[in-house]
């Protein structure tokens, strides 16, 4: 009996895991986690419910072939039916709908959980051995690599130092941040993406009364999801363009559809399905050009928020409790509990200057694998069982998420899945795309070992 390998615990994991038991009952998987709660990750842990899934219930199915395996067990849950598959319902409940598979998963005598974390793997004659933190080692035949996200990046300062101090917060996923909190002081959350909508929701659910400051280099917040006409689909002229033409003829459209009154979300929507083949069809230059210059405009209009979650955000800019910042932090110190920041404004030579009780870092996961501290990243690029790409967006891997190796090598027994993939596929951080390819991935290793 092959033993398959999946490092990492979280959704993206657990899906695999799905699809390899669907597909065969004469394998064994041992699914390696520490630290992060099963099936949960970052995304699905939160307790606060004013966190919600930013997209539609009647997309959130773990299922390509049941779009309706979500919207059915809310319903069987006591969730009304009324347009339920338009709702955007909290993360909390999406998690325990993930529990249930874990609990049906840890019944499975096929499946083993480990609680440790992997640290290196050694190549062995005819499989691979799995070192693990706590001395041990396991063997397997096929490796999912499903490492979830990482803490973020460390901002850029002159003075290095604050960032060990007990007023820097580099976790936004945990409520540490909302710890012997004052609720009347000023606070600085650096980054303007989901992660930060989701710290001021709760900082606001605390009861904090004072300012607080968002800073990024663009100043950019999510759009709002709201009703709109279905544009109609457009990729056949964009097949084969450049970066440049492309965006050429994506602002044709957007004019088209504000000659007829209708929503510009139309149109993004119109490209949703074909985003990872425009991706994986552009040029390196492009695609650095893209990430340089256009990612963030994308990320705006892509990734939206819930309309209630929208409100509650520009609610709080009205009432000037909330203030984005388009900027760079130049430095951060703190004395005796105040919090310095110094600002260099976007499109000016003005700098700003705050003085905050904390900062959180909201800038979100970090994806340059050459960056990362964890030893497990580290002992696997040292000896090229991994690449980092070239993009510094997760790892090279090929088109059907096989890890490259020393000198481009593809890998016939490693595979990754979800935000690995980032500079491979672009968007592949979405229920849709990692339930898709997890069955892919399972359907490879299967078919391998038969």
């Amino acid at each position: 009996m092959k033993t398959i390998a999946i490092i990492g615990g979280g959704w993206s994991g657990i899906l695999t895991a799905i699809q390899l038991l669907k597909k065969s009952k004469n394998i064994s998987i041992k699914i390696i986690n520490s630290g992060q709660p099963i099936g949960l990750g970052v995304a699905y842990r939160t307790t606060d419910t004013s966190h919600l899934l930013n997209v539609p219930a009647g997309k959130m199915s773990a299922f390509t072939n049941n779009p309706k395996h979500f919207t059915d067990w809310l319903i069987k849950n006591g969730h009304s039916t009324d347009e339920i598959e338009k709702h955007f319902f909290p993360r909390l409940l999406y998690g325990k709908y993930i529990l249930e598979f874990v609990d049906k998963i840890k019944q499975n005598s096929q499946v083993k959980f480990i609680d440790a974390r992997a640290v290196d793997i050694q190549k062995e004659s005819l499989n691979y051995s799995i070192q693990l933190n706590n001395g041990n080692s396991i063997n397997a035949d096929k490796i999912v690599l499903a490492l979830g996200n990482f803490l973020p990046s460390t901002p850029k300062s002159a003075t290095l130092n604050f960032f060990e101090s007990p007023y820097y917060f580099k976790n936004p996923w945990n409520a540490d941040y909302l710890k012997n909190i004052s609720i009347s002081k000023d606070i600085l959350l650096i980054g303007t993406g989901l992660t930060m909508v989701d710290c001021v929701l709760s900082l606001k659910k605390a009861g904090v009364t004072g300012k607080l400051y968002v800073v990024s280099p663009r100043g950019y917040t999510p759009a709002s999801h709201s009703k709109a006409e279905i544009y109609p689909d457009f990729y056949s002229e964009l097949k084969g363009k450049t970066l440049l033409e492309i965006f050429q003829i994506v602002r044709e459209h957007l004019k088209i559809a504000e000659s007829k009154k209708n929503s510009w979300i139309g149109v993004v929507d119109s490209l949703r399905p074909h985003a990872q083949d425009l991706w994986i069809a552009l040029s390196k230059k492009d695609k650095q050009q893209f990430v340089s210059h256009i990612r963030h405009i994308w990320g705006v209009a892509r990734h939206r928020l819930p309309f209630t979650t929208h409100k509650e955000l520009m609610d709080l800019k009205t009432k000037s409790q909330l203030e984005i910042i388009g900027g760079r932090i130049i430095d951060i110190q703190e004395s005796n509990g105040i919090v310095s920041s110094s600002i260099q404004l976007r499109g000016s030579s003005k700098k700003r200057n705050l003085s905050v009780s904390r900062v959180i870092n909201c800038t979100g996961p970090q994806s340059n694998y050459k960056e990362l501290k964890e030893a497990f990243i580290q002992n696997l690029l040292a000896k090229k069982i991994i690449i980092s790409n070239e993009l510094k967006m997760g790892i090279e891997t090929d088109i059907n998420a096989k890890v490259l190796q020393e000198d481009g090598k593809t890998s016939t027994d490693i595979y990754a899945i979800g935000s690995l993939l980032r500079g491979i596929l672009w968007e592949t951080t979405a229920v849709p795309e990692i339930s898709k390819q997890a069955e892919q991935i399972a359907k490879q290793i299967v078919d391998s070992i038969k």
